[in-house]
């Protein structure tokens, strides 16, 4: 997984950075991700400040979150849990699609050498 951080007003610590790849390495039994885009920015503006998004980049759909706390650690916190929202809701889809998709039955098939009756 390659991981791209990017951030505006504001220098990480060193302990975010460690909670952005542990939570990102958790999702990684219920997602494959190839690229993790995290952008953090705090706004000198606009209240809450700090803003955390996250574009993964999966094979099938890509997941794109984005959450806004008052703290940075509030924000990525809020970003994880809607990450893993959308990824359980997806898998939730999936599963359903496979319950209510009919079942093949094998005694319809043809017999062997193609000759019907």
């Amino acid at each position: 997984m390659k991981l791209t951080l990017t951030h505006r007003n504001h220098a990480p610590s060193a302990t975010i950075v460690g909670m952005i790849e542990k939570e990102l390495k958790s999702l990684q039994p219920d997602l494959q991700i190839a690229e993790a885009r995290v952008h953090l920015e705090r706004s000198l503006t606009d209240s809450p400040p700090f803003s955390a998004s996250f574009h993964l980049v999966t094979p099938g759909p890509d997941v794109i979150v984005q959450a806004t706390d008052h703290t940075l650690r509030a924000a990525l916190l809020k970003a994880f849990e809607a990450a893993r929202d959308k990824i359980g809701h997806r898998n939730l889809k999936r599963a359903r699609r496979r319950e209510a998709a009919p079942a093949i039955e094998l005694t319809r098939r043809r017999p062997a050498g193609g000759q019907r009756r």
